[in-house]
């Protein structure tokens, strides 16, 4: 009798040392697949929160979009401002469209190598490159109407340059004329003038050479010039200058210092 009590005491040792093993491999096990859950809870939390962060940044550049297409709207010349309000959208826009192309391509390298299977991650995913897609796309066509827009505000530029310059040479050609102050003998010495006329070398009067050499002249603005320097009692010009245009300022041994222009226009009217 004694025994048998023993055996079976022994018996239900045997037993209760199964039953902690099995428990204790079930925990281990139950613990294993909750880490395992955690983990993957984890993982599509973050992948989640990374598709949110990729949509609302695709809204923010919609909105800076808007901006730059309403700043374009008004015609003619942008405004300095205006300018400088687009290129700080056009730089938030890329950073913007770079984080957004980071984000996207690690999203499809996590599930890739997490060889997740799922369809509604995969068609997450497929959706966010369709939106990247398509907003690259605007983007291109907004370059586009920028880069014309561009394009025409440098031509008017350039064509308002060209008639500044334009205008500004034909200015210049309007109101260049020359000078040479010198004595009789000088100036016909130098081919400047000639002297033709009169009886046994009396009474010759001096007219412009066809041949002159302009270099020999002063080139001036006119309109820039109020008078002459010369000196002589007698002084006479060559060239025709009408009267009243000019007057002749004199010392007080009646010596002329100066020829004053008094009217510029008038003056150079009838020879340059």
């Amino acid at each position: 009798m004694k025994k048998y009590i023993l055996f079976g005491a022994l018996a239900l040792a045997v037993t209760a040392c199964k039953h902690e093993q099995t428990s204790n491999e079930t925990t281990l096990e139950r613990d294993s697949l909750l880490a395992v859950i955690n983990q993957r809870d984890s993982a599509l939390n973050d992948f989640v929160t990374s598709f949110n962060d990729v949509e609302r940044s695709l809204t923010d550049v919609t909105a800076k979009q808007n901006v730059i297409s309403k700043s374009t709207e008004k015609s003619g010349e942008l405004q300095p401002d205006t300018k400088a309000r687009i290129n700080d959208e056009i730089t938030a826009i890329n950073s913007l469209m770079d984080e957004n192309r980071k984000k996207l391509a690690e999203l499809n390298k996590r599930l890739k190598k997490s060889g997740d299977k799922n369809s509604q991650l995969t068609k997450m995913i497929e959706t966010l490159n369709e939106q990247l897609a398509q907003k690259d796309k605007e983007l291109t066509e907004l370059n586009e109407k920028l880069a014309a827009l561009n394009a025409q505000v440098t031509l008017l530029q350039t064509s308002v340059d060209t008639l500044n310059r334009t205008v500004s040479e034909q200015k210049t050609a309007l109101y260049t004329a020359y000078y040479v102050v010198g004595t009789t003998k000088d100036l016909q010495a130098a081919n400047i003038i000639d002297r033709t006329g009169g009886l046994l070398g009396i009474g010759k009067t001096s007219k412009l050479s066809s041949h002159f050499d302009n270099s020999k002249f002063t080139r001036v603005d006119y309109s820039q010039m109020g008078s002459i320097h010369v000196s002589g009692k007698n002084i006479k010009l060559v060239t025709t200058h009408p009267s009243g245009s000019y007057t002749m300022d004199k010392d007080k041994n009646g010596v002329v210092k100066n020829l004053v222009i008094t009217d510029p226009q008038k003056f150079w009217s009838a020879a340059k």
